[in-house]
């Protein structure tokens, strides 16, 4: 069974780390991805595809149908949001009747892989995101979307400082902001507005073929929760969740930065609101759920998701709960959900945690994720960092 990954983005270590467990579970994983991307160095890859352009819809469209044509991926698994942007877009012009770049057997595979179009945007665009679980009664923080910078004052004051403003479409901390005063909500909607009314603009963007890419996405007023961040990692399958677990975060890079430290676990809360999250729209793939656990009263609130792996997916197996056998069997036919995780382990994120303070892992208590079975992907992962403070032996 072969699988194709996506890329847009370098350094996604979540794809990057699940191409040997993929490939443990009876997968072949080509990439479709820079020639220079950290993906391409890992030696558990059977098949890279070149992609000499992320941004013109022209350029990639052609590479993408050829590694479709040649590979005859049984599954797609973008890499990123902005290859998950990509691929969304392709498929809604599709179904609106534009002529496809893929043959029908591809665009069928792609479609398979990436869940209920349908809900795209809702699972894409955190706003819409949020707005559903409220729907479906799930705890999240208070706030709402704001339309204006008047509107996001006005929800940042009735929800109460300090808030975070936080742009419907971004990842990684990027486009989230803390807000203290009704100044700084002001500021940083207006910072995140995209170029409305610009005609040129807009007309260069479609002319050069980038008009797939969201840049009138949502803004989202949020309350700064008093608590800690977890995540819950999922492989969802036709509305079903069929493996997944949870993750504690005992350490950032940043305030709003991504994990270094986190404690693997299982967390019935966090499974739940997941599960009827990946229910209500169709959902299907690797799928990370966002939560902030409340120090009050230790209910975990939903804050977004992220539609594609995230950089836990690989571990699993080290608590019981293996995501890409769990893939493998739905592709065969035998979509069963799995047990939650029967242990708790901590681990730093390798290169996340060095990066932050390689001096941290000399004596770390619990488990290193470095790729040591990995040469190349190792040494990818540790250019251009101070090397004395750790040893790979």
């Amino acid at each position: 069974m072969n699988i194709l990954i996506v890329s847009f983005e370098d350094e996604r270590w979540g794809a990057i780390r699940l191409v040997k467990p993929l490939a443990a579970s009876g997968f072949a994983v080509a990439a479709l991805c820079a020639p220079n991307d950290a993906l391409t160095q890992t030696r558990f890859l059977q098949r890279h595809y070149v992609l000499s352009d992320v941004k013109n819809a022209r350029r990639i469209e052609p590479a993408l149908a050829e590694a479709m044509r040649d590979w005859k991926p049984v599954f797609v698994i973008p890499g990123d949001e902005r290859a998950v942007a990509f691929l969304h877009a392709l498929v809604r012009r599709a179904k609106d009747g534009e002529c496809a770049p893929l043959d029908a057997h591809s665009l069928s595979t792609l479609i398979s892989s990436l869940g209920n179009p349908a809900y795209y945007s809702t699972l894409l665009m955190k706003s819409e995101t949020v707005a559903l679980a409220r729907r479906c009664g799930l705890k999240t923080p208070k706030g709402g979307t704001a339309t204006s910078a008047e509107e996001a004052v006005t929800l940042a004051e009735r929800t109460g400082f300090p808030v975070y403003v936080k742009q419907s479409f971004s990842w990684a901390g990027m486009g989230v902001i803390r807000c203290e005063t009704p100044e700084d909500v002001a500021t940083a909607f207006t910072s995140m507005q995209p170029r409305r009314g610009r005609f040129l603009y807009t007309l260069a963007r479609r002319l050069l073929h980038r008009d797939w890419y969201p840049v009138g996405s949502g803004v989202d007023v949020q309350q700064a929760v008093d608590g800690f961040p977890a995540f819950f990692t999922a492989l969802a399958w036709k509305g079903e969740l069929l493996a997944g677990f949870a993750s504690l975060v005992e350490r950032t890079s940043s305030a709003t930065g991504p994990s270094c430290v986190v404690r693997l676990a299982r967390h019935e809360e966090m499974a739940r609101t997941s599960c009827v999250l990946i229910a209500a729209t169709g959902a299907t793939g690797f799928i990370g759920f966002d939560f902030m656990i409340e120090a009050a009263t230790g209910k975990a609130l939903f804050l977004e998701c992220n539609l594609r792996p995230v950089p836990v997916c690989h571990l699993g197996p080290r608590i019981g709960v293996d995501l890409c056998s769990a893939l493998a069997d739905a592709i065969r036919g035998a979509a069963t959900p799995r047990p939650p995780a029967d242990r708790e382990e901590i681990v730093a994120l390798f290169p996340q945690e060095w990066r932050r303070d390689p001096a941290a892992l000399e004596d770390f208590p619990g488990f290193v994720d470095a790729p040591l079975d990995d040469p190349g992907l190792l040494d990818r992962m540790r250019r251009g960092i101070d090397k004395h403070a750790w040893a790979t032996a």
